[in-house]
C-alpha cells in the first residue's frame, strides 16, 4: 500500500477546509456527513469548525452506490434518511470520496429538493475520473488518480482499513 497522505498532512488540510467552510456559511448550517466512509473526516472537520465559532447541526444520511464492491453499481440506494427538516437551511453535504458523483448528486438534490437554502459539498477526496453525474465539490481536500482504490481515514476496503491514520492507495 502506498501511503498518500500522512496524519500531518490531514490534519492540515482538515483545518483548511474549515477555514473555507467558516468564511462561506453561516455559524449554524447542517452539516450532513454521508455514511460509512466519511464519519472519521466529518468528526475531525465539526471539531475543527468549532474551534473557529461554528456549530452546525449535524445530521447523518447513508447512501449506498457500491454494495461492497470496489465500483459504483451505478444506483444509489438511500438508506438512511435525514432526521431533521431541511427547509431553509443551509446544508454541508460531507463525504469521503467524489468518484462517479452518483451519490453526491443524489444527496445534494434530496436537499435542494426538501427546500434547503443552498446545499455545498465537501469531500476528503477528488478522484480524477470522469463523473457520471454533473457535480463537483465546493470544497476539496486532495486529489486523487483514477487508478488509485483510497482506503483509510474512514474509507474502505469490503468494511476493513477504515481506522488507518492516513490516506493509502490499496
Amino acid at each position: 500500500m502506498r501511503i498518500l497522505h500522512d496524519e500531518r498532512a490531514i490534519a492540515a488540510r482538515v483545518e483548511e477546509l474549515a477555514d473555507l467552510i467558516r468564511r462561506d456559511l453561516p455559524d449554524d448550517f447542517l452539516m450532513a456527513p454521508v455514511l460509512t466512509g466519511a464519519f472519521i473526516f466529518a468528526a475531525d472537520l465539526a471539531r475543527a469548525l468549532q474551534r473557529r465559532g461554528a456549530d452546525p447541526v449535524v445530521d447523518f444520511v447513508q447512501l449506498s452506490s457500491y454494495g461492497g464492491a470496489r465500483a459504483s453499481t451505478g444506483v444509489v440506494r438511500l438508506l438512511k434518511d435525514f432526521s431533521v427538516e431541511l427547509a431553509g437551511r443551509d446544508v454541508l453535504v460531507v463525504d469521503d470520496v467524489l468518484d462517479t458523483g452518483r451519490s453526491l448528486h443524489f444527496a445534494r438534490n434530496m436537499a435542494l429538493d426538501r427546500g434547503a437554502r443552498s446545499a455545498r459539498i465537501c469531500v476528503l477526496v477528488r478522484k480524477a475520473t470522469g463523473r457520471s453525474a454533473d457535480i463537483d465539490a465546493d470544497y476539496v481536500g486532495f486529489e486523487a488518480s483514477a487508478d488509485d482504490f483510497i482506503v483509510g481515514y474512514g474509507m474502505d476496503d469490503q468494511g476493513r482499513r477504515r481506522g488507518l491514520p492516513f490516506i493509502g492507495a490499496a
